[in-house]
């Protein structure tokens, strides 16, 4: 890390020329004002402001990361551009905030990953289901950059997203929201559901992680932990990149099965087949992790649910909020209602859904251990 030479340019200007002072062209991101595209004769690259106060070992984490990621599946994760200062750094510090420069991926997000409400300059990141083959490759780069990173998931100091903190975390987060939403609960059916199926999840999710925690023969792993549409660039159907990698931090990786599987398909039975099959292949769930798998996914959807539904409904607009927003709202409570019959449902329906002891079967014909030997 580097301190930039103050001048008479704006922060990310001067952010710009520390790492390509040969550029072209300068263009800032609609609804991104941390991010600036910047062209130059060896390509376009992104330079991104980071948000004050965060960590220089965050940054240096993430950037540890994003090479894991790069090595493990080429072509996923984004170059870094070093600075050009007499002292070259993968990032620099100027008027309180740390900015890098990453190398622009191509392809982009599927149609209406990011929805602008209330105004043009807020962005919204909602669940959109990509195309199956798109999913798939997701959940295969995950398992990828899960498996490729355990020596990192042990380094000290770590960002850390600890799975036994989660019910905890979720509990005070649903507490903070059911009273600024319950207001509107009368007003908006979205929200009455959520209140009504949240508090059930909530009950049957926490003791069952709890208890697997305490048991202490989880795995953990290196997590990309922003797994929403808006961060999967597609190009001709296809994973080109993903994007978000700011977030990584080392715990279950469940977490990141969790959100890929909520936001980027939305939760069924065909799409947990999916994505628990899929990730096999690569990096082996123990059958406590894949017992566990519905468990940290209501945690999740009744979080990320109560944070949309503020984001849609407690704004300063007195306009109805666009169909678009109000669609990803139904589609999380859709989710929420199938994790709640994972986890609550008749036990006949849970034995032949969650057998988690037998490789889950798949149309690509043959089952993952066949396909390894």
């Amino acid at each position: 890390m580097t301190d930039a030479p103050l001048s008479s340019l704006t922060a990310m200007q001067q952010a710009v020329e520390a790492f390509l002072p040969d550029n072209s062209e300068v263009t800032a991101i609609p609804g991104h004002p941390d991010l600036a595209r910047v062209t130059t004769p060896d390509g376009a690259w992104r330079v991104r402001r980071w948000p004050q106060g965060t960590p220089e070992s965050d940054v240096t984490f993430s950037h540890e990361v994003l090479e894991i990621a790069r090595r493990a599946d080429p072509g996923l994760a984004p170059q870094l551009r070093l600075s050009t200062h007499d002292t070259p750094a993968d990032a620099v510090r100027i008027d309180g905030h740390l900015y890098d420069a990453q190398q622009w991926l191509p392809g982009s997000p599927a149609g209406g990953a990011e929805i602008a409400w209330p105004t043009p300059e807020d962005r919204i990141d909602v669940p959109v289901a990509i195309p199956h083959e798109a999913f798939t490759q997701v959940i295969t780069a995950l398992g990828k950059l899960h498996a490729a990173s355990e020596g990192l998931a042990t380094t000290k100091g770590a960002p850390s997203a600890a799975l036994g903190l989660l019910p905890g975390a979720v509990e005070a987060a649903h507490r903070r929201q059911v009273n600024s939403l319950r207001s509107r609960a009368r007003f908006e059916p979205s929200i009455q559901r959520w209140l009504a199926t949240g508090e059930r999840l909530l009950s049957a999710a926490t003791p069952v992680i709890e208890g697997a925690t305490e048991q202490g023969n989880l795995s953990t792993a290196v997590l990309h932990l922003g797994m929403w549409p808006a961060h999967v660039l597609l190009q001709d159907g296809r994973v080109s990149g993903l994007l978000g990698w700011e977030r990584a931090a080392v715990g279950s990786p469940l977490l990141d099965l969790a959100q890929a599987t909520l936001r980027l398909r939305g939760w069924t039975d065909d799409a947990v087949e999916t994505t628990v099959g899929y990730y096999s292949d690569v990096r082996d769930l123990t059958p406590d992790e894949r017992r566990l798998f519905p468990a940290v996914a209501a945690l999740d959807v009744v979080a990320t649910t109560g944070r949309l539904l503020e984001q849609t409904f407690l704004t300063s607009s007195d306009e109805r909020p666009p169909l678009p927003l109000r669609a990803a709202v139904e589609i999380m409570i859709r989710s929420m209602n199938a994790v709640e019959r994972s986890l609550l449902g008749p036990i006949e329906r849970r034995k032949k859904v969650w057998d988690y002891n037998r490789q889950p079967q798949r149309p690509r014909g043959g089952s993952s251990r066949d396909r390894r030997r």
